[in-house]
């Protein structure tokens, strides 16, 4: 079995973690790959490792999502909600990889089509204005027209990432085998709209009237200028994420998010 590990250099407590990898894979016999930039060597691999925070799962599932290979996420960050194993647990993860006792479960991403090019999002697409003024934007779900928005941005999410932007914007929180996006204005300038949720096979195109800004999961930044039109979709392939038996939603949602607890 081979496993690919990427991390965030700098990050704390990163080489007492990677040496714990090193130690959990020669155990269980299994070789370790450290993404160097290289990705042909990843194509190889059984399961890829994001050790870091919920930036580095993002990061990663961006450059492994059309291989086919599951994930799993080793939290140094803070709230490490899409990186929910704690380093401590290494060992006995890898072991549970080794024996197959794990789950696999699917996370699909937005496809957002502009200027003829394709990007990816696995939480979410975000426009924003490029400085301090609101943006007008229309929205048209499979060619119909919804409403026109003006305020500070528009968030397009899927579940994964109605638990990030989308939710401090006072969107819903959608599990995350949720067939669904959730559409979330950002300060709107007038307090009818409200999130909507909408099928996962709906086409959203937005069309924005002046230069804004287009925001892959916090990472990936486009301008559009005024007129130009986006298409924000279902992506065809998806991310298998790894889980165990002892993993459950609504625990991380009360112990990551304070959800529901009085």
């Amino acid at each position: 079995m081979r496993v690919g590990v990427f991390y965030t250099r700098g990050k704390k407590n990163i080489e007492v973690v990677l040496k714990d990898l090193e130690k959990a894979a020669a155990d269980n016999d299994i070789s370790l790959v450290f993404y160097n930039g290289e990705k042909e060597k990843i194509k190889e691999c059984d399961f890829a490792i994001a050790a870091g925070g919920d930036g580095t799962f993002l990061w990663v599932s961006s450059i492994i999502y059309n291989f086919d290979i599951p994930i799993l996420g080793i939290n140094l960050g803070g709230l490490g909600f899409l990186t929910d194993i704690r380093k401590e647990e290494i060992n006995k993860i890898f072991a549970d990889l080794k024996s197959e006792n794990y789950n696999l479960k699917e996370r699909f991403f937005l496809k957002a089509n502009c200027k003829g090019e394709g990007n990816i999002a696995l939480n979410d697409v975000v426009f924003s204005s490029t400085d301090i003024r609101v943006i007008d934007l229309e929205i048209y779900i499979n060619d119909s027209f919804v409403t026109q928005l003006s305020g500070d941005g528009l968030i397009i999410a899927t579940p994964t990432g109605s638990t990030a932007y989308s939710l401090s914007s006072g969107g819903p929180i959608l599990k995350p085998d949720t067939e669904a996006f959730v559409i979330t204005p950002i300060s709107p300038h007038t307090l009818n709209f409200r999130p909507l949720v909408v099928s996962f096979n709906s086409r959203i195109l937005i069309r924005n009237k002046e230069k804004c800004r287009l925001i892959f999961d916090g990472q990936k930044l486009v301008t559009l200028n005024s007129g130009e039109e986006v298409t924000v979709e279902k992506n065809v392939s998806s991310l298998k994420v790894v889980k165990f038996d002892d993993w459950n939603y609504f625990d991380i949602l009360r112990k990551k998010l304070n959800w529901g607890n009085g």
